[in-house]
């Protein structure tokens, strides 16, 4: 299937686009706040948050229906409000030129999105856990499974196990790789509870004082998707702050991802990802409702040799496909013919992504998906209520391998004031080792705080 002309064109002028927009965004806020408004190829955004984080209109407002393919019935973007605390629009109104330009864009990217789809489809199966020795099959050679990666070389360095040792080969031969059982059943749920309770807390904030928006959702208040979004997170959840436990949800997450043994943890901590000096660069929740569209297939971070940064999207329940999945495209980290399709766009994407194998990820609570962020993805449609669609909530964190000098294209998903403060793994491990984890000073010797205060 080729792409429409207006499609084309579009794909192929979005970097203009994306300058355009830029000029209709009347703020004081910096520039970093938007790196994950649009992607131009190469562009910082998330698989599942990317670039419809931001370019819905706001509350109650419609422009015109949307159709979600597989999705049942036409959705308007109002479907679903994030919060009633939006009725009347917030900052700049919900008819401001910005959200107008950021709904017509997504509605052009929700198109392209279809046609990809369409493509990739019949070859995108569900991703496993990587098998040691085993043959590739048709379903494991999708990615993250099947004995993808086996045999590949990694930089030498301390001794891990045999299943992280698995895990690394995939990730480093794939830039993709399924983990199982990285949060204990417990904790994810309790940090679903965590987050809703932060998200509670964040709507009712930006409602009383919109400026506040970029802080906790990394975008302008008249923006932010009732559907899709981020929630950037605090290090330690102000629930159990206010009630006075060091080890609240969030803290205790943290502890079972990060620390020394753990399954992501060694990970992490591996060379492949920068080690001990790994910088600490994403602490969000991931949000979809259904009825949110499907993502045009992106990478978050641009090719350079070195691997820059590496993402584990963690589910906190069980994530059917019809509540959106995230569609890997695994080899695509490397600068292959494949990738350098993609980056020509037209008929030579279209050829590539009708070829190529692909693999979708199937969560169930505690599983994480990890992966080189320079590798080709896209968020999947949540569908219709009706049709088994609803709330999806992910846990991510991100670090970046310092030994890549290139231009990353992200800026760090994270509250203002963590940002940008060199916070490592390693000392991460230590907090999380200590009896109230984040309560005082980082090594910088600015308290960690909860983030928001400059």
């Amino acid at each position: 299937m080729k792409l429409s002309a207006a499609h084309t064109l579009y794909y192929r002028h979005r970097n203009i686009l994306f300058v355009l927009c830029m000029l209709l965004c009347v703020t004081k806020r910096t520039s970093e706040a938007y790196t994950h408004t649009f992607y131009p190829r190469g562009a910082s955004t998330y698989s599942g948050a990317s670039t419809t984080t931001i370019i819905s209109l706001q509350g109650h407002t419609t422009v015109r229906p949307l159709h979600i393919r597989g999705a049942g019935n036409p959705q308007s973007r109002t479907t679903t409000n994030l919060s009633s605390s939006f009725e009347g629009g917030l900052e700049g109104g919900p008819t401001s030129a910005r959200a107008a330009l950021f709904a017509d864009l997504k509605e052009a990217q929700t198109r392209m999105a279809d046609d990809e789809r369409d493509l990739l489809e019949q070859n995108t199966y569900p991703m496993l856990e990587p098998v040691p020795g085993k043959k590739k099959s048709k379903a494991r050679s999708a990615g993250g499974g099947g004995g993808f990666g086996v045999g590949a070389k990694i930089a030498p360095g301390p001794v891990v196990s045999t299943a992280t040792k698995l895990r690394l080969d995939t990730l480093q031969s794939e830039g993709v790789c399924y983990v199982p059982g990285v949060l204990g059943k417990d904790t994810a749920a309790d940090m679903i509870e965590t987050v809703q309770g932060e998200l509670s807390r964040a709507m009712k904030a930006i409602k009383e004082d919109p400026a506040g928006s970029v802080a906790r959702f990394n975008v302008p208040a008249d923006v932010i998707d009732p559907l899709r979004g981020y929630l950037l997170l605090p290090l330690r959840d102000e629930g159990s702050v206010e009630a006075g436990d060091p080890n609240g949800a969030t803290v205790r997450a943290l502890r079972e991802c990060l620390s020394t043994g753990t399954v992501l943890g060694d990970l992490f901590g591996s060379d492949l990802c920068g080690g001990g000096d790994a910088e600490w660069y994403d602490l969000t929740a991931l949000r979809t409702e259904a009825g949110a569209t499907r993502q045009p297939i992106h990478y978050d971070t641009p090719y350079q040799k070195v691997p820059g940064l590496f993402c584990a999207f963690i589910a906190m329940s069980d994530v059917e496909y019809s509540k959106g999945a995230t569609v890997f495209l695994p080899g695509t980290h490397k600068n292959t013919a494949e990738r350098r399709a993609f980056e020509e766009g037209g008929e030579a994407k279209d050829a590539m992504l009708s070829k190529k194998r692909s693999a979708h990820t199937v969560l169930k609570a505690g599983d994480a998906v990890v992966f080189d962020m320079r590798t080709l993805h896209a968020g999947t449609a949540n569908l219709a209520l009706s049709e088994g669609g609803g709330q999806r909530l992910l846990f991510i964190l991100t670090f970046r391998n310092r030994k890549a000098t290139g231009t990353l294209g992200h800026a760090p998903n994270l509250r203002p004031s963590y940002r940008h403060r060199g916070i490592t793994l390693g000392e991460m491990r230590e907090e999380l080792d200590s009896p109230e984890p984040f309560a005082g000073d980082a090594s910088d010797g600015v308290p960690f705080g909860d983030g928001l205060q400059q």
